[in-house]
């Protein structure tokens, strides 16, 4: 049974689609109406919603970094829901550190299908903050500090490849036949 169990876990983490990326460059900056943006990559749709969602255009202040998405206030919190479950969602913060040397305090929650908590980070944000684990369907992003604010750019998610899918169903079936 060990052995199963370590083929499956190797079989996960060696099959694992590439990352896809989200950087907002092809929508069209200002609110976004009804608080709601979906963009589908790799036939995955993300629903991200907020409370005054927008596109904004960074200009020279932060490097020229084009498009990103924020809250009202860029303080949260920004949900993204995927139609199918995910591996990891990391996202790039643009505001960490390139602002008068802002140092961003950031939580963020991963959760599966059955709302259970999958992962959570909670700190000082680096340039990228990731949530791992597997089956995540929802994550949500928030400042931990009132009036420092974050953006999103660059948002990457890894989707797990069918052979990773079929070998957690043979791990299944092994352990059920071997109980029986």
């Amino acid at each position: 049974m060990k052995r199963i169990a370590v083929l499956v876990a190797v079989g996960l983490s060696a099959s694992a689609a590439m990352a896809t990326d989200f950087n907002f460059e092809d929508v069209p900056d200002g609110p976004i109406f009804g608080d709601t943006l979906v963009l589908t990559s790799q036939g995955v749709n993300v629903t991200f919603s907020a409370t005054g969602l927008q596109i904004r255009d960074f200009g020279g202040a932060f490097g020229n970094a084009g498009h990103v998405l924020s809250s009202a206030s860029d303080a949260g919190p920004i949900t993204a829901v995927f139609s199918q479950a995910v591996l990891s969602v990391t996202f790039e913060n643009l505001i960490n550190g390139r602002y008068s040397g802002e140092v961003d305090f950031i939580d963020g929650w991963a959760y599966d299908a059955n709302n259970d908590l999958v992962d959570s980070v909670s700190g000082s944000a680096a340039d990228f903050l990731t949530l791992s684990g597997p089956g995540i369907v929802r994550v949500v992003w928030q400042e931990a500090n009132q009036f420092e604010g974050f953006v999103v750019d660059n948002v990457s998610f890894t989707v797990p490849a069918p052979a990773s899918l079929a070998l957690v169903g043979l791990g299944g079936l092994v352990a059920r036949r071997r109980r029986a």
